[in-house]
């Protein structure tokens, strides 16, 4: 675990920040133009969209443990065989 949180960290540093903060004005800008329900509309649509997102990495992630494991059994058995 620490590997992954300290290779997300690296990779966090060398996103584009301008980007993402323009993204941010300008999502700001478009909510201070609705209304209350219109807001809170937008909100729960994103909030599902990023719900669906974290969702669909879990499923990849823990897949890619599962081949992981099966590559590391494979391996062993070949080796156990060879030695």
């Amino acid at each position: 675990m620490r590997y992954m949180g300290k290779a997300y960290s690296e990779w966090k540093l060398n996103q584009d920040k301008e980007a993402v903060s323009e993204i941010d004005k300008k999502y700001q800008k478009l909510l201070e133009t609705l209304s209350p329900e219109q807001e809170e509309v937008i909100t729960e649509y994103c909030n599902a969209i990023f719900s669906s997102g974290a969702e669909t990495e879990e499923f990849f992630y823990r897949l890619g443990l599962k081949d992981g494991l099966n590559l590391k059994n494979t391996v062993k058995s070949v080796l156990e065989m060879i030695l």
